[in-house]
């Protein structure tokens, strides 16, 4: 090997020696939870800040274990275990049940204690009541004395003077007889004396009769103060109040039995918010039982994310490779492409890895799209020079490789240059998801265009030319049957050009109906498999402590807000859940404002703790959080966190950074190609494309996931931007004079290069379909497919007819330059 190849090599070797120990588990540097991506411009994280600071709530994460066994064996495996997380609490059935008691009643005991001080005076009446009884069937005669003040004194009786009598005097006088036995009862303190008259009270044996079987106290209570109360009000009046609270304000539905079924026990295991997912995933494995929860759901997605990169990886090398033998049929250009792209790879993780040492986090769906996309630009621009090369050697030109540097090389930097504008467009948008995946694509990109464009052409300068056809006598040719079909494809488009634009409309219109007829979601059986630990563990959930909770929250004075409150509330209620604040307890309504609106209430705020009767980040969970939001609530928790960072980053998308990127995009091409109607074409092919892309995969998946449809937009809306550039550049070289004939002799001339660079491209993307988890899957198949659209209908048919249409107006305000 001569010394000038050793030195266009050896920089290569270097660099894939030096970076490839980086991105050996490049996986564990990514992020799967929402948390990194928070700030206080979400208003679900404002809430949980004043929830933390005025209410002194500090949100933990909630793990959910269900065990099999017996109770004492399933807490000793789970105490057992938490020792793997970091400052985890386990929380057991009883300690959950007796803390929702224990709110309970510290919540209702105010209640109780005002009501029950009420009955005391009543009591004392009964506990004296029954003590004078037992004194009366001592002493008879005493209670015969009694009745005979009472009832025979004011008859003109006579009666032995007594002190007592005196008084009977002082509190009969001014009366008539009627009052007799109210005075007798105020002067001995006898309730007994009221059930007597001027007609029976020297009735002897009634007297001993009555005493003797008397039992009915409630009548005693009746007869004093004119109440009517049962026994047990009297006898117990704490106890009696308490069960009549208890009847109005329900206690929280919560038993043992949302904590047991059959042979299994569910535990709660809580831990902090930035709870390593390694760690959680750790204790998932380690667990003889199934585990759930929100931080169980992104360790498990980090888990199979992991095994996906191993076998997308292998399935993208060998689907390119078998592509490109297919289009290529000689060994050394594979290995070569597949080699620039390997590069490609090892440069764009190693500069997000040498990224996360300051402070970067590398989003798991960025990480998981870089291997297309690389594999796809790097293979795309390095074919494109490649094929230009051959195509010069065949021609005879001098110096092939310096021409093919020069057009080819040219087209991919500009192409290039294009994708990285287009990525950059997401790091000027207000969303930290958003901003985070731009950074990681505008990696991407150039990671790409490097080996590209140096390694390929370092590597084709040092290669004989002899090789490069190896097995064949010859290099591939760069002119083969498909260009047959490219020509044929754009003398059809131009000759129907405008049955094949409206075509194209009507497609467009039918396949935004479609979008439009199906919502996205944020169901995390879209980020793991179906058969993944917590989708069963979720499943054998709602059976059991089927809760998330909810933080709304209300600003100003609490008696002005109660309306709201208590609205708000009701709809908790209504919907099967639990609502504790100034309005509610539990199921119970509070009418109007009372000691209870203090407790949720601190510095002008207000707050609703709302259960509501599903699983974290499940479907019906996101979609009542939803409602609150919709209905001008302040919501925090976990859901309300979701919801905000979907919100905010598809509506900063379609809102900012699409139009953003469409613009820096026309403004780019209106630069190169001093054109303004190219541009505008090419925003109006790459929407068609999208479109059609997305409402396949609507109509093949139903319900896709959120960030599904807006990678698909990302990709198509960048990535796309190749195939037309190879295209227009080409027809901008073109001698012919005729407009319609230079529009096909560029598409006949690129076409092979924009065919081979979209099989490959979306093959690269088709592997994402061998996915464990359906969101990538989504990505993947929708992707493929309209990179497959774009280049086999889009690119050889409908920009052929639109540019036929336009004809010289392609090149306004300038002209056709082909310098």
């Amino acid at each position: 090997m001569s010394r000038r190849a050793v030195l266009l090599i050896l920089p290569w070797l270097v660099i894939v020696a030096t970076l490839s120990p980086f991105i050996i588990g490049i996986q564990n540097h990514f992020v799967y939870s929402d948390s990194p991506f928070l700030t206080t411009a979400y208003q679900s994280v404002k809430v949980n800040d004043i929830m933390k600071e005025y209410f002194n709530l500090t949100q933990r994460s909630e793990i959910f274990v269900i065990v099999n066994g017996s109770y004492n064996t399933s807490l000793e495996q789970v105490e057992s275990k938490a020792k793997i997380l970091e400052d985890a609490v386990v929380i057991n059935p009883f300690n959950i049940i007796s803390q929702e008691n224990k709110t309970y009643f510290s919540t209702i005991n105010p209640i109780v204690e005002n009501y029950t001080k009420e009955l005391l005076p009543l009591h004392n009446i009964y506990v004296n009541a029954v003590k004078t009884r037992e004194i009366l069937l001592q002493n008879l005669s005493w209670f015969e004395y009694q009745l005979n003040v009472t009832y025979g004194f004011p008859l003109g009786k006579e009666v032995r003077n007594t002190t007592y009598l005196q008084e009977f005097l002082k509190n009969y006088e001014g009366h008539n007889l009627t009052y007799a036995g109210i005075a007798g009862y105020k002067t001995f303190k006898d309730p007994f004396v009221l059930f007597f008259s001027f007609s029976n009270y020297t009735n002897s044996s009634l007297i001993k009769d009555f005493l003797n079987t008397f039992s009915n106290y409630s009548l005693v209570i009746k007869k004093v103060s004119g109440i009517s109360l049962p026994e047990e009000a009297i006898e117990n009046p704490r106890s009696y109040v308490l069960m009549r609270v208890e009847q109005i304000v329900k206690p929280p539905p919560i038993t043992i039995s949302n904590f047991h079924r059959g042979d299994s026990w569910l535990f709660i295991v809580t831990v902090p918010r930035n709870e390593s997912l390694t760690k959680v995933q750790q204790f998932i494995q380690s667990v003889n039982g199934l585990v759930t929860g929100h931080f169980p759901i992104y360790a498990q997605s980090a888990y199979y994310t992991g095994k996906d990169i191993e076998v997308i990886d292998v399935v993208t090398v060998a689907l390119v490779g078998f592509l490109l033998a297919i289009l290529l049929r000689s060994l050394l250009p594979i290995l070569l492409l597949i080699s620039s792209a390997v590069i490609g790879l090892v440069i764009g993780y190693s500069v997000l890895y040498s990224l996360t040492l300051f402070g970067y986090s590398i989003y798991y769906i960025s990480g998981l799209v870089i291997p297309p996309i690389v594999f796809g630009i790097t293979i795309d621009y390095s074919i494109l020079l490649m094929y230009r090369y051959f195509e010069e050697l065949r021609k005879g030109t001098k110096n092939p490789l310096t021409v093919a540097l020069k057009t080819a090389g040219r087209g991919a930097t500009f192409s290039g240059l294009s994708i990285t504008l287009a990525f950059s467009t997401f790091i000027l948008s207000t969303s930290p998801l958003l901003r985070n995946i731009g950074e990681a694509l505008v990696v991407a990109s150039l990671s790409s265009l490097i080996p590209a464009i140096l390694f390929t052409f370092s590597m084709l300068k040092i290669l004989p030319i002899k090789w490069l056809g190896f097995p064949r006598k010859e290099v591939p040719n760069p002119i083969d049957a498909r260009q047959k079909y490219l020509e044929k494809s754009a003398k059809f488009a131009i000759k129907w050009k405008y049955l094949i634009l409206a075509l194209m409309v009507i497609l467009v219109i039918g396949s935004f109906f479609v979008i439009k007829d199906h919502p996205t979601n944020v169901a995390f059986t879209e980020i793991v498999p179906s058969t993944s630990e917590t989708v069963e563990g979720e499943k054998f959930l709602s059976s059991m402590f089927n809760y998330s909770t909810d933080y709304i929250l209300f600003k100003g004075n609490p008696n002005s807000t109660y309306a709201n409150i208590a609205l708000v509330s009701q709809e908790v209620i209504r919907s099967g859940g639990l609502a504790y604040g100034p309005a509610s307890l539990g199921t119970f309504i509070i009418p109007k404002p009372s000691y209870v609106t203090d407790l949720y209430y601190s510095h002008n705020y207000s707050y609703v703790e709302a259960l509501i009767p599903y699983p974290v980040f499940s479907s019906k969970a996101i979609n009542f959080t939803q409602y609150l939001i919709n209905q001008g609530f302040m919501v925090g928790g976990s859901n309300a966190n979701r919801i905000d960072i979907v919100n905010n980053t598809v509506g900063i998308y379609f809102s900012f950074v699409l139009p953003l990127t469409i613009i820096a995009i026309a403004a780019y091409l209106f630069l190169v190609l001093r054109s303004i109607v190219i541009p505008l074409r090419l925003v109006f092919t790459l929407a068609i494309s999208s479109l059609v892309g997305v409402g396949v995969m609507d109509i093949v998946f139903g319900s896709v996931y959120w960030l599904s449809p807006l990678i698909v937009f990302a990709i198509l809306f960048s990535l796309g931007i190749d195939y037309d550039l190879f295209i227009v550049l080409r027809i901008r070289e073109e001698r012919k004079t005729n407009e319609d004939d230079r529009i096909v002799a560029g598409v006949k001339n690129t076409g092979l290069v924009v065919t081979a660079a979209g099989l490959i491209l979306s093959g690269a993307f088709f592997s994402l379909v061998t996915a464990d988890m359906r969101f990538l899957q989504e990505i993947g198949f929708s992707v493929g497919f309209s990179v497959l659209f774009d280049t086999f209908i889009v690119r050889p048919i409908l920009v052929p007819a639109i540019m036929s249409i336009l004809k010289k107006y392609n090149w306004w305000p300038g002209e056709r330059n082909t310098a």
